[in-house]
């Protein structure tokens, strides 16, 4: 049984294969043949713990217990909310509390799915720069293809996704380059959540934030540090940090610590 294998939907299967197949030798994962009228359970039980798999829709990767695509979903959501003037009464924190604007350089250094990297690109504007780290495997593969996809989300500048854990890929770059780092650690006490965001749980890299990476954040970071937390957490108490005010009473709890280059730093 393989841990994760690449194979095509039950209705694109000639016409994909050749594709899965490149990406399967390009990726380092094994190809996994599938008949046009077979089930995908069956595969799931007898040769892979887990499948990325493209068809019409694009990529999907897909266990034994749900399924996870990538979309726009909620950065749609909140984009809209820029360009209907909406945030100018109910600010997006991550857009306020890290203060960005046209030309920043963002590095959302915990990308999952690259919802809240997709804001900051729309944020920044075409003159900006958004990186992302992904540190699981499978997560990194399906953010990488899906965000290929997304040329239509003009005027913003495209993410950059780069795989690696986030103290590891910190600390190769230079103190003060980038304008805001973002940290979005798995929540510590998760509330039972969507079938996709199961998934998305399930094959992500369950590492705690830890301190050396914090630092090795604020020294990349100009500006702010922005750590985010799931409100019935405890992560922001071990880190000793506060939450910002408004974000207090919200499921998502902010905290910002300053960069390298901020005059409140210490």
């Amino acid at each position: 049984m393989i841990p994760l294998g690449v194979t095509v939907s039950a209705r694109g299967g000639a016409r994909f294969r050749a594709l899965a197949q490149a990406k399967a030798r390009e990726w380092g994962l094994p190809f996994v043949p599938r008949a046009e009228s077979g089930g995908i359970e069956l595969l799931l039980e007898t040769q892979a713990e887990a499948l990325l798999i493209v068809g019409g829709t694009g990529w999907v990767l897909r266990d034994r217990e749900g399924e996870l695509g990538f979309g726009p979903g909620m950065a749609k959501v909140r984009i809209k909310r820029f360009e209907s003037q909406v945030h100018l009464q109910q600010p997006d924190h991550l857009v306020q509390y890290g203060e960005l604007k046209p030309g920043d350089h963002v590095i959302d250094a915990t990308l999952g799915l690259a919802v809240d990297a997709l804001v900051c690109a729309h944020a920044v504007g075409l003159g900006g720069r958004v990186e992302g780290f992904e540190a699981s495997w499978p997560l990194f593969l399906l953010a990488r293809e899906g965000l290929a996809t997304l040329e239509p989300f003009a005027p913003m500048c495209r993410v950059e996704p780069s795989f690696g854990r986030a103290g590891e890929l910190l600390s190769a770059r230079a103190t003060g380059s980038a304008d805001v780092v973002l940290l979005d650690p798995m929540f510590d006490l998760p509330k039972k959540s969507s079938g996709a965001f199961e998934t998305l749980r399930r094959h992500a890299v369950h590492e705690p934030l830890d301190e050396a990476t914090l630092v090795e954040a604020r020294r990349v970071a100009r500006r702010w540090v922005l750590v985010k937390a799931g409100a019935w957490g405890r992560e922001f108490r071990r880190l000793g940090l506060t939450a910002e005010p408004r974000s207090k009473s919200a499921p998502v709890q902010w905290a910002r610590v300053p960069g390298s280059g901020n005059v409140a730093s210490p």
